[in-house]
């Protein structure tokens, strides 16, 4: 709990403090923007199922600094048991030494009630190149290590180490009014790899409204004990931007 609660500490520090910081050494400190999206389905009768996917994005770029932090929230329920619970915190802070290259630190916090793990938390460092960026047309890795923390439902033991982190981000218009996204996140350890992609499709419905359709899958070479090795998710959303 120690290690915890000083990790969310850092990760306060992060998306609160140090924006600010960058704010205040950089003459054109940009203005924030973001998108929030929501999903709801329910059925009743024979059955009585619910599920719920919900997330909020909020990034920042300026002439030294880029900052973002993503909050996505998954729920279901079905005939009154719970059968699916996560949330998931990330945050990014990034200098830029020029337009295509910039060092970043990304912590992410994962919360899943059925995963297994009680909670994983990872902090990383490293470097990002962006090969373009359009308005129809956006690539972008990462590269860098890290230390990770993973704690298991069953007995509280924590596995911890070093990783290595990697991240892929493309979006690509395919019409005036449809656009591809896919996200790429691998985080590989001694202990355990985890890999999660998320693959949508994005139509816009006038100037702020979308409807998004996507598809979410999360792998662990070695899940938690009981637990298989996948998760997939398939979920459809009305994004507002803004």
């Amino acid at each position: 709990m120690r290690i915890q609660f000083q990790t969310l500490l850092f990760i306060t520090a992060t998306v609160f403090i140090f924006p600010v910081m960058a704010a205040e050494e950089d003459t054109n400190s940009g203005e924030w923007s973001g998108s929030g999206q929501l999903g709801f389905s329910m059925t009743s009768g024979n059955s009585d199922n619910e599920s719920l996917t919900a997330g909020l994005l909020l990034e920042r770029e300026s002439n030294k600094w880029v900052n973002n932090v993503n909050l996505d929230v998954v729920r279901a329920s079905s005939d009154g048991e719970d059968t699916a619970e996560r949330y998931t915190l990330s945050t990014r802070n990034g200098y830029k030494f020029d337009d295509d290259d910039y060092i970043y630190n990304n912590t992410r916090y994962d919360k899943d009630n059925f995963s297994g793990f009680d909670y994983t938390i990872t902090t990383s460092f490293g470097w990002g190149h962006q090969f373009a960026d359009t308005e129809d047309y956006k690539f972008s890795t990462e590269i860098g290590a890290g230390y990770k923390i993973e704690a298991l439902d069953v007995d509280r033991t924590e596995n911890t180490g070093t990783v290595a982190v990697g991240k892929l981000n493309y979006m690509r218009a395919l019409t005036e009014t449809m656009k591809l996204t896919e996200v790429l996140l691998v985080e590989s350890g001694s202990d355990n790899t985890f890999m999660q992609n998320d693959l949508g499709l994005k139509f816009k419905v006038n100037g702020q409204f979308s409807v998004k359709l996507a598809h979410q899958y999360r792998y662990n070479t070695d899940p938690a004990p009981g637990k298989t090795s996948y998760d997939s998710l398939v979920s459809a959303n009305l994004v507002y931007d803004f």
